[in-house]
Formats: structure tokens, sequence, C-alpha cells
């Protein structure tokens, strides 16, 4: 868990070859080692860019935002995935089952770029954010 908690710590930070060296590295890992970690520090960021709407016109303008950030993604970000991996990290995990959980991954890693960088968290953020994210994933 530690080497996911370091690859997501680079990504979010914006260190760009680090995280796609340690990615490589976990490359081949299936979802459900990194998935908790994941979903948790989707969670925790939802909480915060959803607090004062998580309605679901406040969560199409978010997947538009998002999906103009990342126009150029490859492989794309698709629509309906970018809005399941919102409504996963406000709490709807039944939205989880009969998902190629791999691809929300990709659209988990989106969301919690994009939200990091519209908040402009720090690197202490960031480090915050990833030590309660463990916590709870520890709790759980």
């Amino acid at each position: 868990m530690d080497l996911y908690k370091e690859a997501l710590r680079a990504m979010l930070k914006g260190e760009a070859d680090k995280a796609a060296e340690l990615a490589r590295s976990i490359e081949d890992a299936p979802w459900t080692e990194s998935g908790a970690l994941l979903t948790a520090v989707c969670g925790i960021l939802a909480e915060e860019r959803f607090e004062a709407d998580e309605s679901p016109a406040a969560i199409r303008v978010f997947v538009d935002e998002m999906l103009q950030n990342y126009a150029d993604a490859d492989p794309p970000l698709k629509p309906l995935m970018c809005e399941v991996a919102a409504r996963v990290a406000l709490g709807e995990l039944q939205l989880l089952k009969g998902l190629d959980l791999n691809d929300l991954a990709i659209h988990q890693m989106a969301f919690m770029n994009k939200i990091v960088q519209d908040a402009e968290l720090s690197p202490g953020e960031i480090d915050e954010l990833l030590d309660d994210a463990m916590t709870l994933v520890e709790e759980l």
C-alpha cells in the first residue's frame, strides 16, 4: 500500500516522471490492491469539493469541466465513468458492482487531479490528504 501512496503523492504533486516510474512498478496490480486508497482519497476530496452542492447538476458541471481539462487524455475519459467516479466518491458505492475497476481507477485519478489542481493544494496539504486517506483505509 505504501507504493500506491507514493505513486499517488507524486501524481498529485505534479511529479509526472516519478509517478510514471512508480506506476510502472505496480502497473499490473489489480484495482483491488489500490482501490481502497483511491476511493478514500476521492471521498475526502469530494467532501470538500461538493460540500455546498452535490446535486446531479453540480456533478454534471464538474464532469463537463473534467472532460474539457482532460480532452487529450489517452485513453480518452468516458463521460459516464467520470460521473460514476464522482458519485462513488460521494458515497454511492453500489455503483461499483459490475464495473471495470481498472477503468474506474483511471477516472478516479483524473477526478483527484482536477480537484487538487482546482484547489491549488500545497505539497503539505497533499501529504495530509494522503495520510488521512491511509488512516481511513486502515480503519476498514
